[in-house]
Formats: C-alpha cells, structure tokens, sequence
C-alpha cells in the first residue's frame, strides 16, 4: 500500500485531483492517510476473558528465550507502574516476557474498566460467562443431598460454590489482576446459580417424581428386550406391506419431491451425486416406492399432503436391530465388571472369548461370571434365530444340529489365519470327512476341503457359509455338510463375544428385513415391475426409448447398489483379505485416530437440526429438560434406549458412518484387530458418542411428544410413514397406558397391547431422529465411494452428501418457516465453531461478517458438496479462486491444515504425502519445525479437543 506524505497545509479538494495522464509511468499524487477504524471494545468479550475458563485455554501462552542474569527488580524502572502485581514477575526471564506480562495486565484492567462502564449490560454478561463456565455446568450434574427442601437446596449450593472455587483457581492461575474479592463474588455467584437450580427442582411434585424413577426394564442394562417390544419390532414389516399397499395407489406426482422450484433446484443442482436423490426423480412409479421402501430419507411428498404416507424404509427397521448390538455390548462389560470384583484374571478380551466358547458347549462354564454371560446372550442369539427360521433363512433347530456343536453360536471364520494355514485346515477336514461309516475317499474328501476352504476365504457374503452349507463332491450326487465339531477347528473360529454377535447381527437383520418387506432379499419381484413398466413407458412414448432405456439403466443400478449397501456386499473386493485393500482399510483408521479429535466441536451445528425441524421454542424446551434434569427427560431416555436410538456411547456408530470405517469383510490378523480397538477407544475419547446421544435423546423426545399430543402436522405424519388410521391407534394406545411428565407427552410402547401401532410409531421416532441427527444411510453417498479406492480418497465427505439430501433437500421439500430460520441458526453455530477452532489452534480469527458467513455456510453443511468443490477449488488455486476471492476473504479454515493432495484426493493419500515429507527431512538432516509439526499430525489423538490446545503450546508450526 502507497504510504502519503502529510502536507504542511490543508489541502483543498483539488489538490487531490489527478493529473493528466503522461504514459504507464505516473507518479501518485501526495495525499493523507486515512485513519484506521478502531473497533469498538466488545461487552462480552471482556466478560468471558474475565469469567470463563474456555477463554484463556484458547489463548496460547508465549514461549520466550530466556536471557541471562535476568532480574526484572534488579531495575526499579522495569516494572514501574506495576508495583501492585509486582509478584506476578517472578517468573519472567527476558525484557520480552516482562513487557508481555506488563501488557497481559494492561489488557485485564482494560476489560474490567469495559464492564464497569457498561452498567447493567457488563453485569449480565459477566454473570452469563460465569454460568456457562465449563466447570460450573458439570457441578449441575452432581447429585446433592436427599431430605427436605433446605437440604437439597443447601447441598447443591455447596456443591455448586465447590465447582465455582475450582473454577477460579484455574482463573487465578490465567490471569495477573484478580482479586480475592472477585473470586468470592463468582464463588457466591455459583452457588445462588446451583440454589436456583435446586429450588426449581423442589417444586416439581413427589407423584411425578415417583412415576419418573419407575422400573422402565431398560433393555440395555437387562441384555435383552421385552415379549411385547420385540413383537412390536415384528410388526414392522406388516407395517411396511400396509404401507406399500397403500402407496401403490399414489400417482407419480403423489411420489413427487415436495416444496416448489426450491427443492427442485436444490435436487438438481447437488442431488445428482446419491442413488436415492436420483431414484425419486425417475419417471417410474414402481422405481419410486421401491427406493423409499428400501432406503431411509427426509424427503417431503407432494402425496403426503394427500393423505399417502411414505412406507417405512427397510434400512430404518435394520437400524432397530443395533439395541441388540448394545445389549450384547452392555451385558459383556457389566459381567466383566462382577468377573473382575470377584477376583478374576483375564483381560477383557480373553473374557469375551470365554463367553463365546461357552455359547458353544451349552452355556455352560465353570466361572459364574463367564455362564452367567453366555446365558444372558442366549437371548439375543435366539431372538436372532428364530426371526430367520420364521423367513426360512435359517435351518430347524434339527439340522443347526449337524453344525456339530452342543448349542447354536454363530461361525465366524478366521479367514487370515485359514489363508495362512490353509494345508494345516484342510488335513483338519480330510481327516474328518474321510472317517466313519459314511467316509468319503481321501481324494473326494481333498476335493471338498478345498472346495469348502474357496467358499469360506472368497465368500463376499458371510451369511452363506457362517451357518450352515454344504459342498458336493465332483463326479456324484453326494453332498457334505461341514458339521466338523467346533472344538476340532477351535483356533480357525472367531470365539470373541462380542465381535461374533454384533458381526452376526449386522448381517443377518438386513435379509431379515428385505425379506419381510420385499418377499426376498433379492427384489426380485420388485426388480421385475420396474423392467415392466418401462416397457410400457417406451411402447407409449416410443421417441423417449433411448432416454426411459437409459433411465431404467440407472433406476436398476442404483436400487440393486443400495440392496447390496445395506447387506453389505456392495462393491466388495473380491480378495478382501489381498494387501491393498486391508492396507486402505487401516489408513482409514489411522486417519479417524490422527484427525478427528475435534469432530465433537465440529458437531456443534447439529444443535440447530432440531430448530429446522421442530422449530426453537419445542427443541429449546427439550434442551430445558435436561438442563433442569426433568423426571420427563429420564422417562423419555429410557424409551429412546429402548427404540435404539440412544446407543451411540456404545456402538459409536454415526462415528464410523461419517468417517468411512463400517466394513463388512472379515478382519484378518491381530494388528488389525488391535487398531479396531483402538478406532473404539479413540472413538469414546471424542465424546462424540455421548453428544450424540444426548442429542438425539432430546430430538427424539420432542418429536415422541409431537406425535402423541397430536402437535404435528397432518403431512408431517406421513411423512415420518403414520396412516392417519394408525395415528388414531398409536393415540388409543397412548390414552390407555401413556402419561404426561412435566407437559410432555411420554409413549410407555413397551405396554402397548396394539403390536403393529408400536412398531409404526417407533420408525417414525427413529427415522425422524437420523434425519435431525444427520446419519448417513444406503442412498446418501455416491457409488464410487463405496470401492476400497472410493472410500479412501471419500472418507469425511460422507456427512456432506447426507447433510444436503437430509437437510437440505428435505427441508426445501417440507418447506416450514422453522427450516429457514433454524438454517440461519445452523450457520452462526457454524461461524462459532470456527472462531472456536481457530482459538484452539492459536490462529487468528477474521471477524469480517463475509468470512464468518461463509465459514458458517461451510460448517453447516448446508451447501454439501457444493462448498466441498469450492474448497477445492481454492486449495488447488491457492485460493484464488473461489468464494473466499469472490469475497475478499481467506480460504476456508477447515481445509487450512490439508494439503493439496489431502484437499482433492483424500486424508489418506494427503497422509502418505506427510509421511513422505517426515521422511525425507529426517534422512536430509533437516528436522526443523515443519517437520515437527508434521510429525505431530500423524499422532494417534494429537487434535483431540481436549488434547490440542496443550500440544499447541509446544508445535512449533502453531506459534
């Protein structure tokens, strides 16, 4: 920028006026600088440095060089004027750090002089930023004393000054100018806050109170779910058929995306990448309501408005099944638990073989811990057979016999080790196949043991050989069974609890699920009027033929993919144990473990899902549940465990959706099953599970509440798959044995004599729950990225589809004021979450409305992949183009620490780069601080939130 020099006098207006013109070599004229705008010192700002502690962690410490024989009192003039914090120089070493501290001094009495002369404003925002200091919230969930009112009352206010005094130690330690007088007025402060808090508390009356702590039988803690749960989970797939009978009158603008020219817009401009975006815009009817019976959405139809509810989605009834994926999580930790206070020794995975060990021979061990564990489990398996026995897809308990074990577990080969010992396994089954009455010769029984070990180590579908199959012997009718005892093949069998059944259940409950809705779980019949009706479709428009061929080309492939997404078969390797392919499979989780520490904070937005859906009063009083630790909120809990809709602390599965992990092949080696464990711990250490519980607690709490008070909308309800005929029995069954807790409206569908209402009303929840709670599903992601190349160049980019067809497109189509303003709300949490982020990480934050808008907008993912191909643009161009130059801004923070390999070809190919580059500084001499920090990029939980801030203090690619 051109620095003018002042004049001596005051300039007129045409002394500034420009010369003509003399050639390319003009000299500007003398003119005056203008003043920088000074910002206005912010209220809040000051409050929040002064009571909160989340403030001064975002602030980076400076690192000085010490000098010398520095002393700052050696000199009286080093710290005049400072004589009263004079002991917070103690520590300095450098004239650098002394005039760092002077000027950190300078800047607490700044914001105090701030709030002061703010009045009643500064006196409200620093009670606010004492309130929602982290270490207050946590002291509101510590239980005080039981008694009377003034016990509990005087318990929480101890309880809550207690946390406030652990706060300002913390605060003290942060800042040079507090007083002892400002820290007992935000001690005292704390403990009215918890008072109030406790008083409210005391008014909700004991009958409420009493109906809230009632035994609930809560699924998760007992192992399994009760007769009249799972008869309702039954239900579903007649609900699916009503459904579909019912659909199968709706004309093809009754199938038709709702909500004008702006979700037609929003359809065409991003909703090309999915199969299921695409398959409601296919001219077949048939197309349509197979892809909504199939796949989960948030699409709005025009025929919901009409009277024609959208069928329940096969995914959406397999995602039940996960409370028995929990069950079997919860019940192995909680006999762990007894197992190791009663003395025991084995680690916790030892344990669990166990248990699987036990489930082979009968349930029966000689530890009570381990049997009680193994019987407890019984339930599930059970419940998982017989459901594929009712569908013929499994054998009578008879033939489950000829598998040769004392009673039923799952197999689950260890393909790895087969492949590693293949001679060894296959003397095992000659010798067995080649003895007895009905021997078959050594060659024949050659013959079928390899055969049997092709099928088992190139199976791409578990289910076919994890039962039961059979192989037949070249050259005769004569087939065998592969009912080889278990003991016998013990070391080639998965035996470990819980991967055995949570594996089982992934796989067996989609074909339970297409069956039940579908007739098969291939579609077969489904496939066949979708082919039919296109050739009606060119004999009618016989100048369309070459574009409806095209279309049914597409609408094929893209329903068979999702079928087989939801199986999990969909662009399996077909050497899923070959290097490359578990290679890609471990830098995928290498790169959950080294990059998504902060997910948690990146999550923040998902706060505003509710407020476009349900609108900000109903989603804040559901927030006001928990906070004020509702007996309602308790209540409602336990019916979203139950649902399987508050599992994630457990299962961490929206975690492994949004980063790429799910994968259905088999795990090949102990490393392998290592880094899974420590993908779960990892997983855990986020507390992303937690927050998404809690939020979907709340979420599905409001819309229970929604439905059963009959709040919602006529077309809402259809839309989450409700008949008005059924609506009319959910609420029969809601008067007979529901109740209302603090005005909210609590199902108890556990109860409900009315089989098929449950099952309905308990999709509805979950299915509207996934869609505020973005979790990506079968149709939501584009093909290619189901490929092992495709999920590794695709992983973190799965919640951006998802986000644009559930939010985005869904919303347009419902077309609600409360989706307008709560996207408005989604885009200043996402403005936060970078201001956030960027303090984390010690780099400075732009306030310029455009950049927080555009980073809001970005962090939303409102836009999907749209934003996704303008960051790349900008990365690639080093932003010169893109949204940040259109605007004058930076390029966006969230691509900031990817290069631009990581940007367009994914984290796995940008980590190899890094990984190179560490390499190659180290073997040249030349470890300085890029590869410093590059190195701390590739650490397991570098960039956890809770982790990054004091590891940025050392990183010297931070400072």
């Amino acid at each position: 920028m051109p620095i003018y020099p002042q004049p001596e006098t005051s300039p007129s207006v045409m002394d500034n006026a420009l010369p003509a013109p003399a050639g390319f070599d003009v000299p500007l004229p003398d003119g005056v600088n203008p003043e920088p705008a000074q910002p206005e010192p912010s209220v809040w700002d000051a409050a929040f440095r002064q009571n909160n502690l989340l403030a001064g962690m975002f602030r980076p410490t400076k690192q000085f060089e010490p000098a010398d024989g520095y002393n700052p009192y050696s000199d009286k003039n080093e710290i005049q004027g400072y004589e009263q914090w004079a002991t917070s120089f103690a520590d300095a070493r450098s004239p650098e750090e002394t005039a760092w501290i002077k000027q950190q001094i300078d800047d607490e009495n700044e914001d105090r002089k701030v709030l002061s002369e703010a009045g009643g404003e500064g006196v409200l925002a620093s009670i606010a930023a004492g309130v929602v200091d982290p270490v207050t919230v946590a002291s509101m969930f510590i239980p005080g004393a039981q008694g009377g009112l003034l016990a509990r009352v005087g318990s929480q206010m101890a309880i809550g000054a207690a946390g406030t005094a652990i706060s300002e130690v913390a605060l003290n330690s942060q800042q040079f100018t507090r007083t002892a007088g400002e820290s007992a007025a935000h001690i005292t402060a704390g403990a009215l806050f918890s008072g109030v808090f406790a008083t409210a508390g005391s008014m909700i009356s004991s009958g409420i109170r009493d109906a809230a702590t009632r035994e609930l039988g809560d699924a998760l803690e007992n192992s399994g779910i009760n007769a009249a749960l799972n008869r309702g989970m039954d239900s579903l797939p007649d609900g699916g058929s009503v459904g579909a009978m019912r659909i199968r009158q709706a004309t093809l603008d009754d199938l038709t995306l709702d909500g004008g020219k702006a979700a037609d817009t929003a359809l065409k401009a991003g909703g090309y990448m999915t199969p299921i975006s695409r398959v409601i815009s296919s001219p077949s009817r048939s197309a349509r309501i197979t892809g909504l019976e199939l796949a989960e959405n948030n699409f709005a139809l025009r025929g919901n408005k009409r009277g024609f509810e959208t069928p329940v989605a096969a995914e959406t009834r397999v995602l039940g099944w996960r409370r028995e994926e929990a069950a079997v999580v919860v019940t192995n930790k909680q006999a762990y638990a007894k197992y190791k206070a009663d003395g025991g020794d084995l680690n916790y995975t030892r344990f669990r073989e166990e248990v699987g060990d036990a489930m082979r021979n009968g349930d029966v061990h000689g530890n009570a811990s381990i049997q009680d564990a193994a019987r407890a489990l019984r339930q599930v398996v059970d419940r998982v057979k017989v459901a594929q026995q009712d569908l013929g897809l499994l054998p009578p308990d008879a033939e489950l016999k000829a598998l040769g074990q004392t009673s039923y577990f799952p197999r689950v080969y260890r393909v790895g080790k087969i492949v590693e010992e293949r001679d060894k396994f296959r003397d095992i089954l000659v010798n067995w196949w080649s003895r007895g009455a009905q021997a078959m010769s050594r060659d024949d029984a050659e013959i079928a043991a390899d055969a049997t070990i092709n099928k088992i180590v190139g199976a791409k579908i578990p289910q076919d050989f994890e039962n039961i199959f059979t192989v037949k012997v070249p050259g005769s009718s004569r087939q065998r069974t592969l009912n080889l005892p278990d003991n016998l093949m013990r070391d080639y069998l998965e035996s470990d609890a819980n991967y055995v059944l949570q594996r089982h259940i992934r796989e067996a409950s989609p074909d339970i699920e297409l069956t039940k809705t579908f007739g098969n779980r291939n579609l077969e019949s489904q496939l066949k009027a979708i082919h039919d009706e296109y050739d009606e479709l060119m004999r009618a428009r016989p100048q369309e033929q070459a574009k409806l061929a095209k279309a049914r080309e597409n609408d094929i492939r893209d329903i068979t993919a999702m079928r087989d997404r939801l199986v999990g078969t969909y662009k399996m390797p077909d050497d899923p144990s070959s290097f490359f392919v578990r290679a890609g499979r471990a830098m995928r989780n290498v790169n959950f473990v080294s990059k998504l520490g902060g997910m948690t904070v990146s999550a923040i937005p998902d706060l505003a899902r509710g407020v476009m859906v349900n609108g900000f009063k109903n989603t804040m009083r559901g927030y006001g549940s928990l906070i004020s630790r509702s007996p309602a909120f308790t209540a409602s809990k336990s019916e979203m465990k139950k649902m399987g809709i508050m599992v994630e602390a457990v299962l961490n599965s929206r975690s492994r959706l949004m980063a790429d992990l799910v994968d259905s092949s088999t795990r090949t080696n102990a490393a392998e099953a290592g880094l899974d464990r420590v993908t779960d711990v990892f997983g855990k250490l986020t507390m992303m599970g937690q927050f998404n519980d809690i939020n979907k607690a709340i979420n599905g709490m409001v819309t229970a509440d929604s439905i059963l008070s009959g709040a919602a909308s006529a077309s809402r309800i259809a839309k989450l798959g409700i008949s008005p005929a059924t609506a009319t029995r959910i609420n029969a069954q809601f008067r007979k044995y529901g109740e209302v807790l603090d005005g909210w409206h609590i199902g108890n569908f556990d109860k409900w004599d009315d089989d098929y209402a449950s099952g309905v009303f308990q999709s509805a929840v979950m299915k509207d729950t996934n869609n505020i709670i973005i979790t990506p599903g079968v149709g939501d992601t584009p093909l290619w990225a189901s490929s092992p190349i495709g999920r590794t160049v695709f992983q973190f980019r799965s919640f951006t589809t998802a986000s644009y067809n559930r939010a985005t497109i869904g919303g347009l189509s419902e077309g609600s004021a409360q989706f307008y303003y709560g996207t408005a709300f989604q885009i200043a949490l996402g403005a936060l979450t970078y201001a956030l982020k960027q303090a984390s990480n010690g780099r400075e934050v732009d306030w310029s409305p455009q950049k927080l808008a555009l980073e809001g907008i970005d962090r939303s993912g409102i836009l999907g992949p749209l934003m996704e191909y303008n960051n790349m643009a900008e990365k690639a161009t080093g932003g010169a183009f893109g949204l940040g130059s259109v605007f004058g801004t930076s390029t966006q923070s969230r691509y900031a620490s990817r290069g631009f390999i990581g940007s367009v070809i994914g984290p796995t190919f940008g980590l190899m780069d890094t990984v190179t580059d560490v390499t190659a500084g180290v073997l040249n001499g030349d470890a300085g601080d890029r590869v410093l920090h590059n190195v701390r990029t590739i650490l397991p939980g570098n960039n956890l939130f809770w982790i990054a801030p004091i590891l940025n203090q050392v990183d010297p690619g931070m400072r």
